[in-house]
């Protein structure tokens, strides 16, 4: 290794297994010989790969570029991109986020004095380009939405097949199942794509393969709501409020309004209280963030449509070995994706075909939920 160039600390390789020599040489090097290696790149980084050329285990800047601390690097950039914003976040080899560059308009902010330059730095390096964003979150440019909103006695007489005004906002409908979900895994994959690789390949539990497996239960849950009636609508992945928030899926029908949150806890035991439900033997809030978000969906509609709008919860399991309802949560229906379907049928009617247009209307526009 010396004679390639390389550095060795015996310390450090032989006494802290939690330092990057250890780490990059017990894992990568396992990886060299591991036939399953250029599979597992095409599925987690490139799907267009075609051969390994070779596997190296660790790489450090050249000595006249490195800042003598023994680090391999100071800095991480990571592009992201959502919501129509394009930014370049850079960050520290701990985490620590120092500033960031808007693509779009050039603009810098820095929360790390101590990187000011090497921030600013990076700007003329990066020419401000349009975001190609993965998943569609924004509206078809070939589908106009019009930027007003009709009177709501206008849309009440209006027939079910009549394309209703929209007022300014993209358009959730042309939102895909597990959208937000698959971005935000994607975010976190593109802060460290390496250890994400190395932990899916030992089966680690990560931050990503959390976001990976929730947006895979949204896309099966979508595949389940795309088999509901004509006339019956559904938006995925909707951006509530200014946190990143979002609600996995909103049902609108003559059954009512329901917003649907997603688990995806695969062959896990699910056991239902009251008050309470435990997954695989752990307690865990779905319930009160199920209601949560029902009441606070109930709100931005109703202040939205001009007329009483009231959301039900569903917490819907993707698929659990089992389900056992030992009580009756209040005001959230607990089911499977297996029986969704059957749920919804069982529901009683509470609104009229031109309530259910007027409510889509206007809960498929981004502002909807974005509360002034």
């Amino acid at each position: 290794m010396r004679e390639a160039g390389g550095t060795l600390e015996p310390t450090r390789l032989k006494k802290n297994m939690l330092s990057s020599m250890p780490v990059c040489f017990n894992l990568f090097g396992a990886l060299r010989g591991e036939p399953g290696l250029l599979e597992l790149i095409r599925t987690t980084l490139d799907p267009e790969a075609t051969s390994i050329v070779r596997v190296d285990c660790e790489w450090a800047p050249p000595p006249a570029e490195a800042l003598s601390d023994k680090t391999a690097f100071d800095a991480v950039t990571t592009r992201w991109t959502k919501y129509g914003k394009d930014r370049l976040y850079v960050k520290t080899p701990d985490g620590t986020e120092v500033g960031h560059i808007d693509l779009l308009t050039g603009a810098v902010e820095v929360q790390v004095a101590e990187f000011d330059s090497e921030v600013r730095a990076l700007a003329p390096q990066r020419k401000p380009r349009p975001v190609e964003p993965t998943l569609s979150l924004l509206p078809s440019p070939t589908v106009p939405i019009e930027l007003t909103r009709a009177p709501l006695a206008e849309l009440l007489n209006a027939p079910p097949s009549t394309s209703l005004p929209t007022p300014a906002g993209f358009d959730l409908a042309n939102n895909a199942a597990g959208a937000a979900a698959r971005a935000k895994r994607q975010e976190i994959n593109g802060q460290a794509p390496v250890w994400n690789l190395v932990a899916r390949a030992l089966g680690v539990k990560t931050d990503e393969r959390a976001w990976r497996v929730g947006a895979k239960g949204e896309e099966k849950v979508g595949h389940e709501l795309a088999k509901l009636p004509a006339g019956w609508h559904v938006l995925h992945a909707i951006p509530i409020g200014e946190n990143g928030s979002d609600i996995d899926h909103v049902v609108i029908c003559t059954r009512g309004v329901f917003t649907l949150n997603t688990k995806n806890h695969p062959d896990g035991e699910v056991s239902v209280y009251e008050h309470a439900l435990w997954v695989n033997g752990h307690k865990q809030d779905y319930l009160r963030n199920s209601q949560f978000e029902a009441k606070r969906a109930s709100k931005l509609l109703t202040a939205a449509c001009d007329m009483p709008v009231e959301a039900r919860a569903a917490l819907v399991f993707v698929d659990p070995s089992k389900l056992t309802p030992k009580g009756k949560a209040p005001d959230v229906h607990v089911i499977t994706r297996r029986t969704l379907r059957t749920f919804f049928m069982q529901q009683p009617q509470r609104l009229t075909p031109s309530q259910v247009e007027h409510i889509f209307s206007v809960a498929r526009i981004s502002t909807t939920w974005q509360p002034a």
